[in-house]
Protein backbone atom coordinates (compact mmCIF):
# COMPACT_ATOMS: atom_id res chain seq x y z
CA UNK A 1 0.00 0.00 0.00
CA UNK A 2 1.61 3.19 -1.22
CA UNK A 3 0.83 6.55 0.00
CA UNK A 4 2.34 10.37 -0.38
CA UNK A 5 4.64 11.41 2.53
CA UNK A 6 5.04 15.03 3.09
CA UNK A 7 8.86 16.42 3.28
CA UNK A 8 8.75 16.92 7.13
CA UNK A 9 7.64 13.80 8.02
CA UNK A 10 10.41 11.99 5.76
CA UNK A 11 13.00 14.21 7.38
CA UNK A 12 11.66 12.48 10.42
CA UNK A 13 12.40 8.76 9.18
CA UNK A 14 15.63 10.13 8.33
CA UNK A 15 16.35 11.20 11.36
CA UNK A 16 15.32 8.09 13.34
CA UNK A 17 17.29 6.19 10.71
CA UNK A 18 20.64 8.55 11.69
CA UNK A 19 19.71 7.45 15.00
CA UNK A 20 19.69 3.82 14.55
CA UNK A 21 22.87 3.81 12.61
CA UNK A 22 24.63 5.54 15.39
CA UNK A 23 22.95 2.92 17.99
CA UNK A 24 24.25 0.47 15.93
CA UNK A 25 28.28 2.11 15.71
CA UNK A 26 27.70 2.41 19.74
CA UNK A 27 26.90 -1.26 19.99
CA UNK A 28 29.45 -2.25 17.91
CA UNK A 29 32.29 0.24 19.86
CA UNK A 30 31.03 -1.21 23.79
CA UNK A 31 31.32 -4.75 22.50
CA UNK A 32 34.68 -4.69 20.70
CA UNK A 33 35.95 -2.91 23.85
CA UNK A 34 34.70 -5.67 26.19
CA UNK A 35 35.78 -8.26 24.11
CA UNK A 36 39.24 -6.84 23.86
CA UNK A 37 39.32 -6.58 27.69
CA UNK A 38 37.96 -10.84 28.12
CA UNK A 39 40.14 -12.08 25.38
CA UNK A 40 43.10 -12.58 27.16
CA UNK A 41 41.20 -14.67 29.76
CA UNK A 42 43.42 -12.66 32.56
CA UNK A 43 40.84 -10.82 35.33
CA UNK A 44 37.50 -11.12 33.28
CA UNK A 45 35.12 -9.44 34.65
CA UNK A 46 31.75 -11.06 35.31
CA UNK A 47 28.69 -9.60 36.74
CA UNK A 48 27.26 -12.41 39.43
CA UNK A 49 23.58 -11.85 40.42
CA UNK A 50 23.38 -13.11 44.44
CA UNK A 51 20.92 -13.20 46.67
CA UNK A 52 20.36 -9.84 48.20
CA UNK A 53 22.36 -9.11 51.46
CA UNK A 54 22.83 -6.50 53.84
CA UNK A 55 26.77 -5.67 54.02
CA UNK A 56 29.07 -2.54 55.48
CA UNK A 57 30.29 -0.54 52.79
CA UNK A 58 32.35 2.38 52.87
CA UNK A 59 31.68 5.42 50.13
CA UNK A 60 33.50 7.45 49.39
CA UNK A 61 33.24 11.24 51.02
CA UNK A 62 30.27 9.80 53.29
CA UNK A 63 32.48 8.40 56.54
CA UNK A 64 32.03 5.76 57.79
CA UNK A 65 31.13 2.23 56.10
CA UNK A 66 27.19 2.20 56.13
CA UNK A 67 24.91 -0.88 55.74
CA UNK A 68 24.09 -1.08 52.06
CA UNK A 69 21.97 -4.10 50.48
CA UNK A 70 23.74 -6.37 47.67
CA UNK A 71 22.34 -8.37 45.20
CA UNK A 72 24.62 -8.13 41.98
CA UNK A 73 28.80 -7.80 42.58
CA UNK A 74 31.17 -7.86 39.13
CA UNK A 75 34.43 -10.15 39.65
CA UNK A 76 37.40 -10.64 38.23
CA UNK A 77 38.46 -14.29 37.13
CA UNK A 78 41.19 -15.65 35.27
CA UNK A 79 41.72 -18.85 33.38
CA UNK A 80 38.40 -19.83 32.91
CA UNK A 81 37.75 -22.95 31.83
CA UNK A 82 36.12 -23.36 27.89
CA UNK A 83 33.14 -23.31 28.36
CA UNK A 84 32.95 -20.76 30.92
CA UNK A 85 34.95 -18.77 28.66
CA UNK A 86 33.09 -18.96 25.81
CA UNK A 87 29.92 -18.40 28.00
CA UNK A 88 31.44 -15.17 28.64
CA UNK A 89 32.43 -14.09 24.97
CA UNK A 90 28.62 -15.10 24.16
CA UNK A 91 27.11 -12.64 26.74
CA UNK A 92 28.75 -9.96 24.60
CA UNK A 93 28.46 -10.80 21.57
CA UNK A 94 24.66 -12.31 21.15
CA UNK A 95 22.76 -8.92 22.55
CA UNK A 96 25.37 -7.51 20.10
CA UNK A 97 23.97 -8.82 17.15
CA UNK A 98 20.55 -9.24 18.80
CA UNK A 99 20.52 -5.10 18.88
CA UNK A 100 21.74 -4.42 15.56
CA UNK A 101 19.45 -7.07 13.61
CA UNK A 102 16.55 -5.34 15.28
CA UNK A 103 17.70 -2.03 14.76
CA UNK A 104 18.34 -2.75 10.38
CA UNK A 105 15.20 -3.88 10.19
CA UNK A 106 13.62 -0.61 12.32
CA UNK A 107 15.32 1.10 10.04
CA UNK A 108 14.67 -0.82 6.99
CA UNK A 109 11.11 -0.20 8.03
CA UNK A 110 11.34 3.19 8.37
CA UNK A 111 12.65 3.12 4.66
CA UNK A 112 9.33 1.58 3.71
CA UNK A 113 7.75 3.92 5.36
CA UNK A 114 8.86 6.54 4.06
CA UNK A 115 8.82 5.76 0.52
CA UNK A 116 4.65 5.44 1.26
CA UNK A 117 4.79 1.39 1.58
CA UNK A 118 2.71 0.76 4.99
CA UNK A 119 0.87 -2.92 5.33
CA UNK A 120 3.43 -5.55 2.82
CA UNK A 121 4.37 -8.65 3.35
CA UNK A 122 8.33 -7.15 3.42
CA UNK A 123 7.11 -4.88 6.24
CA UNK A 124 5.60 -7.46 8.23
CA UNK A 125 8.55 -10.07 7.82
CA UNK A 126 10.94 -7.10 9.42
CA UNK A 127 8.65 -6.34 12.14
CA UNK A 128 8.35 -9.90 12.82
CA UNK A 129 12.03 -11.03 12.36
CA UNK A 130 12.93 -8.14 14.81
CA UNK A 131 10.72 -9.40 17.43
CA UNK A 132 11.83 -13.36 16.98
CA UNK A 133 15.30 -11.86 17.19
CA UNK A 134 14.58 -10.16 20.33
CA UNK A 135 13.28 -12.94 21.77
CA UNK A 136 16.21 -15.47 20.82
CA UNK A 137 18.73 -12.41 21.83
CA UNK A 138 17.23 -12.55 25.42
CA UNK A 139 16.96 -16.57 25.93
CA UNK A 140 20.42 -17.16 24.34
CA UNK A 141 21.80 -14.38 26.68
CA UNK A 142 19.88 -15.27 29.68
CA UNK A 143 21.81 -18.59 29.19
CA UNK A 144 24.97 -17.26 28.53
CA UNK A 145 25.12 -14.41 31.32
CA UNK A 146 24.11 -17.01 33.65
CA UNK A 147 26.92 -19.87 32.78
CA UNK A 148 29.48 -16.99 32.56
CA UNK A 149 28.16 -16.31 36.19
CA UNK A 150 28.28 -19.37 37.84
CA UNK A 151 31.38 -20.43 35.90
CA UNK A 152 33.19 -17.36 37.62
CA UNK A 153 32.27 -18.78 40.66
CA UNK A 154 33.06 -22.51 40.12
CA UNK A 155 36.69 -20.95 39.41
CA UNK A 156 36.59 -19.28 42.15
CA UNK A 157 35.61 -21.79 44.63
CA UNK A 158 38.21 -23.92 46.23
CA UNK A 159 37.85 -27.23 47.79
CA UNK A 160 37.51 -25.92 50.91
CA UNK A 161 34.45 -24.00 50.30
CA UNK A 162 31.26 -25.56 51.41
CA UNK A 163 29.91 -24.35 47.60
CA UNK A 164 28.01 -21.54 46.39
CA UNK A 165 24.59 -20.72 45.57
CA UNK A 166 23.63 -20.70 41.51
CA UNK A 167 23.27 -17.45 40.41
CA UNK A 168 20.76 -16.34 37.70
CA UNK A 169 20.93 -13.52 35.05
CA UNK A 170 17.65 -12.20 33.87
CA UNK A 171 16.73 -9.04 32.65
CA UNK A 172 13.32 -8.58 31.48
CA UNK A 173 14.03 -5.38 29.10
CA UNK A 174 14.64 -7.43 26.26
CA UNK A 175 11.69 -9.50 26.56
CA UNK A 176 9.50 -6.47 27.14
CA UNK A 177 10.72 -5.04 24.13
CA UNK A 178 9.91 -8.03 22.17
CA UNK A 179 6.38 -8.24 23.06
CA UNK A 180 5.66 -4.97 22.18
CA UNK A 181 7.66 -5.79 18.98
CA UNK A 182 5.33 -8.79 18.70
CA UNK A 183 2.00 -7.23 18.89
CA UNK A 184 3.02 -4.46 16.47
CA UNK A 185 4.05 -7.33 14.55
CA UNK A 186 0.31 -8.77 14.96
CA UNK A 187 -0.97 -5.36 13.60
CA UNK A 188 0.85 -5.13 10.88
CA UNK A 189 -0.32 -8.55 9.78
CA UNK A 190 -3.68 -7.56 10.52
CA UNK A 191 -3.02 -4.52 8.27
CA UNK A 192 -1.40 -6.77 5.21
CA UNK A 193 -4.63 -9.02 5.76
CA UNK A 194 -7.45 -6.50 5.20
CA UNK A 195 -5.66 -4.71 2.56
CA UNK A 196 -5.32 -7.85 0.50
CA UNK A 197 -9.25 -8.80 1.68
CA UNK A 198 -10.18 -4.75 0.52
CA UNK A 199 -8.30 -5.07 -3.10
CA UNK A 200 -9.80 -8.19 -3.79
CA UNK A 201 -13.38 -5.95 -3.13
CA UNK A 202 -12.25 -3.51 -5.64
Amino acid sequence: MKAPFGTATRADVWFTASLALIGILATLTDAVSRLREVLPNRDVPVDVDLQTSTQPIAISGVGDAIPVEIDRVTVSVSDLSPTSYGAVIASIVVPAVSIIVVLVCLTWLLRNIGAGEFFSRTNTRLVTGAALTAVLGWLLTTVATTGAANGALATLTTADDPGFEISMNISFLALFAAMVAGCIASVFHTGERMQRDSEGLV
